[in-house]
């Protein structure tokens, strides 16, 4: 009675755990899905290359552009070490964010920041903390102004 107990209990638990292991799977591979597209709107948008062309023409190629994604760099972190978040990102939330910035070195460390947030739900374009639309023109007017702002313009 005892062993058939076990046997039953057993082969129970190879179907949950059969189904857990195929419901990880869909989550991952949608989680994966959703990272592409996240990065695909950045390229689509020409976030790194507006920033390259900022660097180019304002600032004699002196800057750097950098992009991080998020879900790179988790792994890679020692305790101490923190992830960097959009601004308006909560402690709480686990939202992938693809953030490129333009960097330079002129009177201060100076910096604009363009973060590219899915939070599950949405979709958030933000400069420099601020959303704005995700459209190429609402994007110029966006880094222009915070380069002024840096800039104190």
């Amino acid at each position: 009675m005892w062993q058939n107990m076990l046997i039953l209990l057993r082969d129970e638990l190879a179907g949950v755990r059969a189904e857990r292991h195929r419901q990880a799977a869909a989550e991952e591979s949608e989680l994966l899905r959703d990272r592409q597209k996240l990065t695909a709107l950045a390229d689509s948008l020409g976030i790194a290359g507006m920033l390259s062309d900022m660097s180019a023409t304002l600032l004699d190629g002196r800057g750097d552009v950098e992009t991080i994604a998020s879900w790179e760099i988790e792994d890679d972190l020692d305790e101490e070490d923190e992830v960097p978040k959009p601004q308006d990102a909560g402690d709480d939330e686990e939202a992938d964010a693809v953030t490129i910035l333009l960097s330079w070195e002129e009177n201060g460390e100076r910096e604009i920041a363009v973060d590219l947030v899915w939070d599950g739900e949405a979709t958030f374009l933000q400069v420099n903390g601020i959303e704005i639309r995700q459209q190429r023109e609402a994007l110029e007017q966006a880094l222009v102004e915070a380069f002024r702002d840096e800039l104190e313009l």
